[in-house]
């Protein structure tokens, strides 16, 4: 059966220790068909460092029959086969690439390595697999036939770093939580689209510009990851009166220079949206050599002179440092916060948040509410040194109606080794829509890649954890 680290109202030294313990065993290469053990730091990936290619059954050339291979007690397993993708920048850190399966009959889920082949892009290294055992019981040894109808072979790909953290292909699956199912109706059968993960991703921290002049930096810029800029374009509002056959005929632009190299780079920031223009994020790669970053903003149109943001011609710097090895270990402990009225200047003191909260229209309506969580990364927040931004902390968060959005959160402040970061619900845009359900999780990083999630207090699978919710009491 799946297990998980427990992760309820620990000190950030006892869980450290606890996980530690969990993760030892785990770095070391698995044995064919080990049983495998869900952890709490397992995460999802949607950043194409792990992605299946096919799994299919294995068949005979003449009789295009299945195969089988016969285990040392005499019983008979079909042999399927299977080829992934990854990164190939994390397989040069050391880490490894397995295959977890099981009979949709199996309580266990059963763990294979894979060998390294050719085949894959520059950015990506290609593994081959091969079970044969564990997956569906044959009749008999002397009888060769297919598998049985309701029967399936349930598959997905993951990939764990040197540190035993672990990853699970979700790149081409439309839910989180699905797996790959080879069964009668697919031919026995398992492809991802020509169009998931030609290239793998990177990591990324993200630079925001605000409507107030502030600047938000969420994440540290390291050299071989990206930079993604959002800018408010309220900031360079000269064009934004041009115009072309009623439409909207002008631009805002990101303009950014890396050292020492001298390298420059534009993206554009605006976006057709209907009649109007809207933001769009821009995103740059960051040279391998680069120490720091410069950046500017323009914006101009048909019939205007335009402007430019440059901190007035001195630009906006940033430093550009080698990348961390810390990830976060552990997330949780949230609490609910409210104010009797809708400013969130005084929030009463925090209480336990429950997996399902129920929220009256009339708390909706009048009140602020706030949602905390703690994250422990160690290294990072078990030092007093620490920047709060060297952390990447967002929500998830949809309705029962289809209102979804990512937001990010707020560092708070510190509860011993653990940082803490806080949502205030966006009570506004929920009055103005129909809703009786909100599903929410939170989740963390420390390089835009890798997320660790925190939800209800439940076993992760697969890097999935089961959301939060809250429900609407008129």
């Amino acid at each position: 059966m799946l297990t998980t680290v427990a992760d309820k109202k620990r000190s950030g030294l006892v869980l450290l220790l606890a996980i530690a313990a969990e993760l030892l065993p785990m770095c070391a290469p698995l044995a064919h068909a080990e049983i495998f053990k869900a952890l709490s730091t397992d995460s999802a990936d949607h950043s194409c460092q792990v992605v299946l290619r096919e799994a299919r059954v294995v068949r005979q050339k003449d009789s295009r029959l299945p195969e089988t291979e016969t285990d040392a007690t005499g019983q008979p397993w079909y042999v399927f086969e299977a080829s992934v993708d990854t990164a190939a920048a994390p397989l040069k850190t050391g880490a490894q690439v397995y295959l977890l399966y099981r009979s949709q009959r199996d309580t266990n889920w059963h763990v294979a390595p894979g060998e390294a082949v050719p085949g894959a892009s520059a950015t990506l290294q290609r593994h081959s697999f091969r079970i044969s055992a564990d997956t569906l019981k044959a009749d008999s040894p002397d009888t060769i036939s297919f598998p049985r109808h309701n029967e399936a072979l349930q598959l997905i790909p993951f990939l764990q770093s040197s540190d035993g953290r672990r990853i699970f292909d979700h790149n081409d699956h439309g839910e989180d939580v699905d797996t790959y199912a080879l069964n009668t109706q697919n031919a026995w059968t398992a492809k991802t689209k020509n169009t998931t993960c030609q290239t793998a991703g990177r990591g990324s921290a993200t630079l925001r510009f605000l409507g107030d002049w502030s600047t938000d930096v969420r994440g540290d810029l390291h050299p071989g990851q990206a930079m993604v800029v959002e800018y408010d374009l309220s900031r360079l509002p000269q064009c934004h009166g041009s115009s072309y056959n009623g439409l909207p005929a002008w631009q805002t632009e990101a303009y950014v220079r890396f050292f020492p190299s001298g390298e420059e780079f534009s993206a554009v920031l605006s976006t057709p949206q209907g009649g109007s223009m809207g933001p769009q994020p821009a995103r740059f790669d960051i040279p391998e050599n680069a120490t720091r970053a410069q950046l500017w903003f323009k914006s101009r149109g048909r019939s205007c002179e335009g402007g430019y943001d440059s901190r007035f011609g001195k630009n906006y710097e940033f430093s550009i440092t080698p990348a961390v090895t810390s990830s976060p270990a552990w997330a949780g402990s949230f609490q609910w916060l409210n104010s009797p009225t809708q400013s969130c200047d005084a929030l009463s003191p925090a209480r336990s948040l429950a997996d399902v909260e129920t929220l009256s229209s009339d708390e909706l309506e009048n009140q602020c509410i706030a949602i905390d969580s703690e994250v422990l990364v160690p290294g990072l927040t078990t030092s007093f040194s620490a920047q709060p931004q060297s952390i990447q902390a967002q929500v998830q968060w949809k309705t029962n109606t289809g209102l979804s959005t990512t937001q990010w959160l707020t560092f708070v402040g510190r509860n011993g080794q653990n940082f803490r970061y806080r949502w205030i619900l966006p009570a506004a845009s929920l009055r103005a829509r129909a809703w009786s359900a909100l599903d929410f999780t939170f989740r963390f990083s420390t390089d835009g890649l890798f997320w660790l999630q925190a939800g209800r207090e439940s076993d992760n699978k697969m890097g999935v954890v089961e959301p939060r919710r809250i429900e609407l009491n008129p």
